[in-house]
Parts: C-alpha cells; structure tokens; sequence
C-alpha cells in the first residue's frame, strides 16, 4: 500500500487532483480541499465507514465522482423520479431541490438518494459499473457522516437513518434495514409537530412517520415479530392532497389546498391497509404452525376480505382501480403512488387466498377463495407490466420483484393443476410477464437474486413433492412472508391425506377462474402486441419490452409448462438475460 506523500500536491492546469496521486490511486488534498463546497459544507472523506457489501468493479476516481455537483443533481433527480413516493414519502420535493440548487441541502440525504438513483443513471462516469454496484461509495459516505448526529435528533436525522435503511433493504441487509429504520423511530419520538409551525415540516414529519410506519412493518415481517403501531396522539396521516404536495412551493403550502372530492390522498389510503396486512401475516403464520384449524383460518380469512373490500369501496372515485384512472393520474406524474396503492391492495389479497390453493379447501364449501387468489395474482402482473409501459408509471423498486414472485407461485399453481387451456395460456403469459419484470429490477437490487433463488426452491418442491406443494406449512409462510430472511431447502411435505384418502397428485385436476383480468383493464398482451404509435403515454417499439427469446416461449406451444418455468429461472440465476438500458426521462 502507498504512503501518502510528505510534499503538497500540485494541480494540473486544468485545476484537478494531481497526476501523481490520480496515478497512486489515493484520495488528493486537492479534491477534499473542492469538495466541501461544491455540494455544501458537510462534506467529508470517502469509504472511511465499511458498507454493506463491496463492489464487483471498483469505481474508478470515486473521490472525484462524489466531487461532482452535476452528478449529484442528476441523481438526485432520478431519485424523486423513479425511489420517492414509491416505498416512502418523506420530503417535499419542491423544497428539497430548491436547497439542492442553493447549495443548503443535508449531504448526508444527498449521498442516501445517490446511493439508491445511481443504479438508475445512465451517465458514463457508470461505465462498466453493474447497476448493482454503483451507490455502494454514496452509500458508505452517507452511513459516516450520519455517525456523528446519532444522539442529536432532528427531522434530518429521521429521514437520513430511513434513507440508509432503505439502502440496506435493497442490499438484502435484514439487520442494517431494521436498525436504521429503528433508529430513524427513536428519533422521531423525540420530535412533534410544534417544533415548527411551516407547513412543509409539519407534512415532512407526518409522512416521515408513516413511512417509518410502512417500513417498520416490512421489517418486523422479515423477521418474524410483530411490527409496531403508530404512537398514539396527534394524526399521523398525512394531512396534505399528494397531488399537492409534491407540486406545489412552500410558500402556497395548507392542509386545505384541496377539496375532498378531487383528493389524491394515496398515502393516506394506504396507511390504512397496514393493519389489515400485519392481521393477515399474523393469520398465516397462525395456521402455518397449527395454532389454528384450517376451518378457522376460513373463518378469519372471510372477515379480513371484507375489510380489504370496504377499503377498496371507500376510495374516492378518482382512486379506484380502472385503466382510465391509471392513464389520467400518469399524466399528473402520480401514477407511480397509484400503482404502488394498489399492487399493495392485491398483493394483501393474493397472500389471503393463498392458503386457498391447498388442495383441501376444494373440498371445503362456499366461495371459491383459489379462485379470487388466481383473479389477485393476474392483477397484481397486469400492473407490474403497466409499470413498465405507461410513462411515468416505472416501479422499479425491489419490494416489487417480491411480489412478483408470490403472483408467479399462483400462476405456477395453473400451470400444474388446471386443465382449462385458455387458463393455461394466460398464465403462462403472465409468469413470462413477471419474469421479464424480475429480470429488470434484479439487474438494480442485488436483494431479487435472493428472491429469485427462493422462487427456484419453490418450483423444485413443486416438482418433487409427492403431497401438495401448496400446503402452508412453516417453510411456505416464511417465503410468503419474510422476503429477506434466508430460508434452507424446503423439505419434502407430509403426505395429507384428504376426506377420501387420496393424495394431491392423483386427486382430479381442477380449474381456476378462467378470465383473471378485471374487464376495464387492457390485458397484458394488448399492451405488448397492440400498443400504437399514436399514443404518447404508452411506449412501444425496443421500449415496450425486450424481451429476447423468453417471450418467443409463448408462442411455442411443444415447451412445457415446467419447461417454461425452468428455462426462464434459469435465465433469471444465471445473468443470461441483458437488461436494456433505457434513459430516464
């Protein structure tokens, strides 16, 4: 290892880090001297503090790429574009980038978004670097300069810690996503809404709380326990129309800017299904370790559907789930929350139903529940798919790649029992449709090979299981319910034997419900094959979907399903498949 030298630095004439230590490969005086004033005056030394993982490809002249202001914006930017608003909602963006623009923002949420945008930048100082690798710098900077405010609570702090936490989740760092997120809760307890009277804190600090609520969920759910409720008190929800929020300035900021019958109050809805989801999770496991009879899990089952189903009636018009919603919101550069909103409220009801895809409750009376499982799952891949068409629409957030995989499971499960061949074909369209999502986001969060490699576990107990697969028993609802948590190979499944005796395998094959896709709602084939030029919100061509030869499956009807399913995991483990790099816009 070099020495750092003894003599001063000398700068090129273009005003740069010297040639000597660009050579040496060691951070330049130079460059720390220019780099506190270009982003603001917190800046500090690079890599000091070990990150989560360390990159494949070293990022060359990091040092200078973190110098960058220009760089800094654009991610920042991408930040709001393609992370914000889609697994949290805690600043205002208005404000945030007019601090940016004036020098006076928290580097440490500068370097937190860089960390989590930069896979998404398409800018060439990238070159080389996989997706996955490129925010581990902006990362490690961001966890050192958080160290030194840990017993000095402020908002700054409580968005910072979220930050880095959800920086560690995509990492697939169960540990650093619950103890950031902890730590960003301990902060926020020491604060309140009359630390100061702006509009902008008051919201900034009501939605920081519900995403401390939404991720403190998920994180408790990996790990087994019971999430936390919200402190009791004053309103946590946010009080101010997300429409406006994000659009309009400080200065015209209220809690009254928009009347109830045009709200857009997406994160307040959602808050309002956490509860119901931690019920459901709760419920699973209940049953997944016998403390619970298959015939009260029913029970209880009825009553959460009813609650998701009096959510879903309660929405304002303008909210509810119709292709025409979805296209007027995109065009308001709202159509990511609404998604996320409802891929959420499907993605409660697949888990639901999920147990209903045990070959017992066939023999159980009443509503067919496998059925609404399968109509929940084909959904949930018609808006995965919709994200990637419909301009302003992009979820490409890990948590997604998750529920994808619980949506493919289902169409799995077609795949191997019906024998309705229209059912057939459309799952076997939507599970090509979800892997061609899970091969992009897997390309962005090292956390979906994870995902994928459980996903493969799953299909080989489907395929060597002599009893049903699709019973839930621990090592299911821990798939189902703990998406970071490593989980060993399933061991075979006990044989069940049914009133008649007869095991799953050789019991008759039944069908599903044949049209999963609800009528107002352009099926994922119509947005593939038949998306026009002349409408601008909906991309086709090399954009609509790259595809390759996974998609040409469809259409060869000698593969098997089991065929379809392997060659496209395979494609998924094994880093076949070439993402292609768009340009955000």
């Amino acid at each position: 290892m070099h020495s750092t030298r003894k003599r001063r630095c000398i700068p090129t004439t273009k005003g740069e880090a010297c040639q000597l230590c660009h050579s040496l490969s060691i951070p330049c005086t130079l460059s720390l001297a220019r780099r506190p004033g270009v982003v603001n005056n917190h800046g500090g030394r690079i890599g000091s503090t070990p990150g989560p993982r360390q990159p494949q490809v070293a990022l060359e002249d990091s040092l200078e790429v973190l110098a960058s202001r220009d760089l800094c914006v654009e991610l920042v930017h991408l930040y709001f574009r393609f992370i914000h608003d889609i697994p949290h909602t805690i600043f205002h963006e208005p404000s945030f980038l007019r601090r940016l623009n004036d020098g006076t923002a928290p580097t440490v949420h500068i370097y937190a978004m860089c960390a989590l945008a930069a896979r998404f930048s398409t800018n060439s100082v990238f070159d080389g670097i996989p997706p996955c690798d490129r925010g581990i710098s902006f990362a490690n900077e961001a966890v050192r300069l958080c160290q030194p405010h840990m017993i000095s609570p402020s908002l700054g702090t409580v968005q910072g810690f979220l930050l880095i936490g959800y920086y560690f989740s995509g990492e697939g760092s169960v540990d650093g996503k619950h103890i950031y997120v902890g730590l960003a809760r301990l902060h926020a307890e020491r604060l309140s809404l009359s630390d100061n009277p702006s509009a902008v804190y008051q919201e900034e600090y009501r939605r920081s709380w519900l995403s401390i609520h939404v991720a403190s969920h998920w994180s408790a759910w990996d790990m087994a326990m019971e999430p936390m409720r919200l402190p009791d008190g004053p309103d946590f929800l946010p009080k101010i129309d997300d429409a406006t929020f994000r659009s309009v300035s400080a200065e015209l900021l209220n809690v009254t800017h928009v009347q109830d019958a045009s709200r857009c109050d997406m994160w307040a809805q959602m808050a309002r299904t956490l509860g119901i989801y931690a019920k459901i999770n709760t419920l699973m496991r209940q049953l997944s370790r016998n403390m619970i009879s298959f015939e009260e899990y029913c029970v209880q089952a009825a009553k959460l559907e009813t609650t998701l189903e009096q959510w879903a009636e309660n929405l304002p018009p303008k909210l509810t789930w119709s292709f025409d919603n979805l296209m007027l919101l995109a065009g308001q550069r709202l159509g990511q929350i609404y998604l996320a909103m409802h891929i959420g409220y499907f993605h409660f009801r697949q888990m639901l139903f999920f147990p209903f895809l045990d070959s017992r409750a066939a023999r159980n009376p009443g509503p067919d529940r496998a059925a609404k499982c399968k109509d929940s799952a084909a959904v949930v891949s018609s808006i995965l798919q919709y994200s990637k068409n419909i301009k302003n629409c992009e979820l490409e957030y890990f948590i997604y790649g998750h529920i994808a995989v619980v949506s493919s499971c289902v169409h799995l499960h077609t795949l191997l029992f019906s024998d309705d061949y229209r059912e057939l074909s459309m799952a076997r369209q939507r599970l090509v449709s979800n892997f061609q999502y899970l091969m992009t986001v897997k390309s962005f969060w090292p956390i979906v090979e994870h995902y994928t490699t459980h996903l493969r576990t799953f299909q080989n107990s489907c395929r060597d299981s002599m009893s049903d697969p699709f019973v839930l028993d621990n090592w299911m609802a821990r798939f189902l319910t703990e998406h970071s948590s490593p989980l060993a190979e399933r061991q075979p499944v006990p044989p069940r034997s049914l009133e008649t005796g007869v095991s799953i395998i050789s019991a008759e094959r039944r069908s599903g419900s044949g049209n999963a896709t609800p009528a107002p709602l352009p099926s994922i084939e119509f947005l593939t094959n038949h998306a026009t030029q002349s409408d601008e919100s909906i991309q086709t061509g090399e954009e609509l979907c790259q595809s390759h030869d996974l998609a040409r499956l469809l259409h060869d009807q000698e593969i098997t399903g089991e065929a379809l399913v392997n060659s496209a995991l395979s494609w998924l483990l094994d880093g076949v498949y070439e993402t292609h790099q768009r340009t955000p816009t």
